[in-house]
């Protein structure tokens, strides 16, 4: 979207003076931008890739030099693992500073980035958090270490407090929405919820937005799912907080993705008629009524519309409705690594709100609906 077409949106009205007014001020007080972020991040790769050819050295010689009966074959098993870790976490010990640097200037982008998505996110009622979830668990565990200096304790406790939004995220892991779409886990509800909540915790969550429009409280945030040799795929992730409990379960996604990775049985299949609507997703449920009410046309058609590449998964369970939709980086404000932004990011920026808040309102308006149909109100 661009400017024009953002203030064309419900509350969106004069966005853009205000933007220039309190957001440029402060992405232009602090000089962010510069090389050093890229060289670092590029040292630490070097640093990972030494530790893993150093790895594979190691592993070789062990199995050259340890003899071929069932105690050489058993000490071969138990030192896979700590050759790998021991290398690797050497090799980053060995590159430590450098880690620390590149950890302590992403604290004061992540900071910065902070207070000016604040800043745009005010006039729309929206409170920003940082680190939803909470702080990422390697940082954790490096802050932790007794020769971490004590500037890396104090960044991570500025993380910690910049975190919110648990229930969030756990309702996101409950609907089976922060794993891969092309993974599909196999074994009991137990093993499954035990999986998905292992794979979200680890999980790199970021950029999160509260708010409350047309009397529907919502959170909003993305996580990232890495791609080997290709770029990382970020998930918007929507999640509603329904204005009464759902009576089943209820599950969408496009036909180039896979199901949402839940316990639930009893799916049946549901059809909303526009041939349009069926060539591009479907749709499933527990309580077929209920779905037809919440996921009508025009809530399928908003979804469709924000989807990038037509991909997107949700899931109505409980009292609440959580989407997922994958795609490039939102939000993307500040670089994290370079420091980088422009007058680009800051648009881009607003009409990925826009693009958000849109569909919010659309479910809003779909559950009030929903709301009147199950009360019998007219």
């Amino acid at each position: 979207m661009g400017w024009d077409d953002i203030e064309k949106l419900d509350g969106f009205a004069g966005l853009r003076a205000h933007a220039e007014a309190t957001v440029l001020p402060i992405l232009e007080s602090a000089d962010l931008k510069g090389s050093d972020g890229a060289r670092l991040k590029g040292r630490i790769s070097r640093a990972f890739f030494g530790g893993f050819i150093a790895f594979i050295v190691c592993f070789f010689l062990v199995e050259a030099l340890t003899p071929g009966t069932w105690w050489g074959e058993a000490l071969t098993f138990i030192l896979f693992p700590l050759l790998f870790f021991g290398c690797i976490l050497g090799s980053l010990f060995l590159f430590r500073n450098s880690l620390i640097r590149l950890l302590l200037d992403a604290k004061s982008r992540l900071l910065l980035r902070a207070k000016a998505l604040s800043a745009l996110g005010t006039p729309l009622g929206l409170s920003y958090v940082a680190v939803p979830g909470g702080m990422p668990l390697a940082l954790k565990w490096l802050s932790d270490q007794s020769w971490a200096p004590g500037e890396l304790k104090e960044a991570a406790q500025a993380m910690e407090q910049a975190g919110g939004m648990e229930e969030a995220v756990a309702a996101a892991r409950d609907a089976g929405l922060m794993i891969e779409s092309n993974v599909y886990v196999v074994g009991s509800a137990e093993q499954k919820a035990q999986y998905q909540e292992a794979a979200a915790r680890q999980t790199q969550v970021e950029d999160g937005f509260h708010g409350r429009r047309g009397g529907i409280d919502f959170e909003l945030f993305e996580w990232v799912e890495r791609v080997e040799d290709a770029p990382s795929i970020h998930h918007l992730v929507i999640v509603l907080e329904a204005p009464f409990l759902l009576h089943g379960v209820t599950q969408l996604r496009a036909r180039k993705t896979g199901w949402p990775q839940g316990t639930a049985s009893g799916f049946a299949e549901v059809d909303l008629g526009p041939r349009a609507f069926g060539e591009l997703y479907r749709l499933r449920a527990t309580d077929q009524v209920e779905a037809r009410a919440i996921f009508n046309p025009a809530v399928i058609e908003r979804v469709i519309a924000l989807a990038e590449g037509g991909a997107f998964r949700a899931v109505g369970k409980g009292n609440r409705l959580v989407f997922d939709f994958p795609g490039a980086d939102r939000f993307a404000l500040i670089d994290l690594v370079t420091g980088a932004w422009s007058l680009e990011t800051l648009g881009r920026t607003a009409g990925d709100l826009a693009a958000a808040l849109a569909l919010v309102d659309t479910l809003a308006h779909a559950f009030m609906l929903a709301r009147k149909s199950d009360t019998g109100g007219g």
